[in-house]
């Protein structure tokens, strides 16, 4: 069965999202995003969840993969983007730092930054893709 989330926090059926282990414990770690509706940060750590599904890490791994890219979305309690060396609020007018605005990607966020740091840490070093030959004693 395939149920859809909304925004809204309710199921297209008209039930509830039920609230996730990993979700009470994005709220605990990351409280900066706890205006965004249950529904969309789940969203976010199910879809974190199935790319990093291989890795040592991988709550920690959804939960910052889901904080990258709700911050991305402007999501994020009173968040003014890095790199903003001046705003004007009357005809809008901001200046961003030119080491902040060549970033994209993962390389965006520092959430980004640190997801990266965990997934060089989880397929860093050489892995063996071979089976001995078993001998009959």
């Amino acid at each position: 069965m395939l149920t859809l989330y909304l925004a809204t926090g309710v199921i297209a059926d008209g039930g509830t999202v039920p609230v996730s282990d990993l979700l009470t414990q994005f709220r605990a770690r990351y409280p900066k995003f706890a205006d965004v509706p249950d529904a969309t940060v789940q969203i976010w750590l199910d879809e974190g969840s199935a790319e990093t599904v291989t890795w040592a890490e991988t709550d920690r791994a959804s939960m910052l993969y889901a904080a990258h890219q709700l911050s991305g979305q402007g999501f994020g309690a009173g968040a003014i983007p890095a790199g903003i060396t001046s705003f004007k609020s009357g005809t809008f007018s901001a200046s961003v730092s030119d080491n902040i605005a060549g970033k994209t990607g993962f390389n965006a966020t520092s959430y980004g930054r640190e997801y990266l740091a965990l997934m060089r840490r989880s397929f860093a070093g050489p892995r063996l893709a071979w089976n001995p030959p078993v001998y009959p004693c």
